[in-house]
Order: structure tokens, then sequence, then C-alpha cells
């Protein structure tokens, strides 16, 4: 079973990625490092790799490297297209999402839609997953939405909802047999 999170943006950074790997290493005390060749922007669509290293016990064991990450792509959004009503009544489908709360501004201010999704059973890509869809949407300044339960999460609520959720699939997934593959270069 896969998860997918959305992440709505404005305006796209040149290169999030520096900024977005050391958030990522501070908030947690694993080690993360986003492939050096990707290249993050419009177009990105695919298997985004992450080594993640786990810090050895000293002295019982040294650190061990791992290969992880999860699905993403950065596509073009359009709120007509999104939102766009099956009948083509244009007013009555505004009216409808004023009367859910829906704030039309910020939604019509969205140029890209960042897709971050990982399927269970592996042990690193929630994290990654969650984290990372929590650290996008702070650094651009956007929101970010929850498919599976239908939560539009805001900048306040947005590291409480990851951990929590981190914490969850840790839980439910715990005595399991999690997949891990071992980090042996880049490919």
């Amino acid at each position: 079973m896969g998860y997918d999170i959305n992440v709505f943006v404005s305006r796209l950074p040149q290169n999030p990625i520096p900024a977005w790997t050391t958030r990522l290493n501070a908030h947690d005390s694993l080690r993360f490092e986003i492939h050096p060749s990707i290249k993050f922007g419009p177009g990105l669509s695919g298997f985004f790799p992450i080594k993640v290293t786990v810090p050895g016990r000293w002295p019982f064991s040294s650190s061990e490297s791992y290969m992880s990450g999860f699905e993403m792509s950065v596509r073009s959004f359009d709120f007509e297209s999104h939102f766009g009503p099956k009948n083509g009544d244009v007013e009555t489908k505004r009216q409808q999402l004023r009367a859910e709360e829906l704030d039309l501004e910020l939604w019509e201010g969205f140029t890209s839609q960042i897709l971050v999704s990982f399927k269970s059973k592996n042990r690193f890509e929630a994290r990654l997953s969650f984290l990372s869809a929590a650290i996008l949407t702070e650094e651009m300044g956007v929101i970010c939405t929850d498919p599976q339960t239908g939560e539009t999460l805001d900048q306040d609520r947005l590291f409480s909802w990851a951990a929590e959720r981190v914490r969850q699939y840790e839980l439910d997934t715990h005595g399991q047999d999690l997949i891990s593959y071992p980090f042996d270069d880049w490919k």
C-alpha cells in the first residue's frame, strides 16, 4: 500500500536541496544525503534517492549506510483544472469551495504541485517522506495536503503532523521485517 502527500507551491525555488538536507539532518539522529546529480525543478519525476546513515552504537558497532528515498514528481498546478466543475458551472463550484472554507485566493496563486509518494514496508521511506514534505512546505511557505485523511496542513501543525505520522508508522510496523537496501554507491 502506498501513501501520497501533496505540497502546493506558489513559486519553486532554484535549488531547495541544500536547505532541505540541512534540515533533515538537524531533525534526526540519522544522517541523510540526497543524490548529488538530482536537479530539483519542474518535470522531476521518479525515484528520489537518499542515502541514510544509521550511527553505530560505539563501541559495539560502526555506522551503516542504506539506500532509500521515495517517489517524487514536480508538475504544474492549475486551479481551474484541479477544482474545475464536472458540468461546467464555474460560479456554482466557486461558491461550493467558499462554503467549504477553501481560501480561493491562496489556491489560485499556486503554480506547482509536488507529490511525494512512498510504499509501506520500507524501513526509511515513511520517515523521509513525511519529514521532507514538512520541510519543503515550510521552506517554500506553502501548504501540504494528506489525501488519505483529507487534511490540509498549515505551517503551525506541519511538524507535529509529520512527527505523529512517523510515530504511528513505527508503531504499526513494530516487529515487522521492513525492507532496507545497503548503500553501495550512487548509481
